[in-house]
């Protein structure tokens, strides 16, 4: 019985998994800053469907779950857990990264397929779950993880509305590019 009342323990706390949830966060919002007109291809949403739009919007609460939840989740420092999470996260983080960068360096009219775009369609929802999974395995909490898996659903649901949105803005290229190229990497 101690051991599931550990994994499912709120406390408000400083050391708590709202570092990798909000660092994750902190460098979409920095992007955004940085490179305007980079970010607005990023963020444009007029072309969603009525349903593409209600998942985005369920995504976005799950989001704002996951964050709150983060402030009262504690790491569990100086445990395997925490340490393997620390290392599934600085991978995640490079990654991240990497997306950013090549889209920003992709010219606004093409299709972003350079740098990890060249192994996976969505390398930024890709990293950005793989840093939330490495948050809830150094807290080894259930309630980020069940939040994290009910975000992961929606937003796989946006994916696939940006999906047939770039077919249909790029036309073959992006065509060809997703005949080449995984969903999330080494997964469909």
């Amino acid at each position: 019985m101690d051991c599931i009342c550990y994994y499912t323990a709120l406390h408000l706390g400083l050391w708590n998994a709202w570092i990798p949830s909000f660092g994750l966060v902190i460098i979409q919002l920095l992007f955004m800053v940085c490179f305007r007109e980079t970010g607005k291809r990023a963020v444009d949403t007029s072309w969603y469907t009525p349903k593409e739009r209600r998942h985005a919007q369920w995504s976005f609460v799950w989001q704002g779950v996951i964050l709150i939840l983060s402030l009262f989740v504690p790491l569990r420092l100086h445990s395997p857990f925490f340490f393997a999470g620390l290392l599934l996260f600085a991978i995640a983080l490079v990654g991240f990264l990497a997306s950013f960068f090549a889209y920003w360096k992709t010219p606004l009219d093409k299709t972003v397929k350079s740098g990890v775009y060249r192994l996976s369609r969505n390398p930024m929802y890709f990293f950005f779950f793989l840093g939330m999974l490495a948050a809830c395995i150094a807290s080894t909490s259930l309630w980020l993880l069940l939040a994290t898996a009910l975000l992961a659903y929606e937003t796989h649901h946006v994916i696939l509305g940006e999906e047939r949105y770039c077919t249909e803005r790029y036309g073959e290229e992006y065509l060809k590019y997703k005949a080449h190229t995984p969903r999330y990497f080494l997964f469909f």
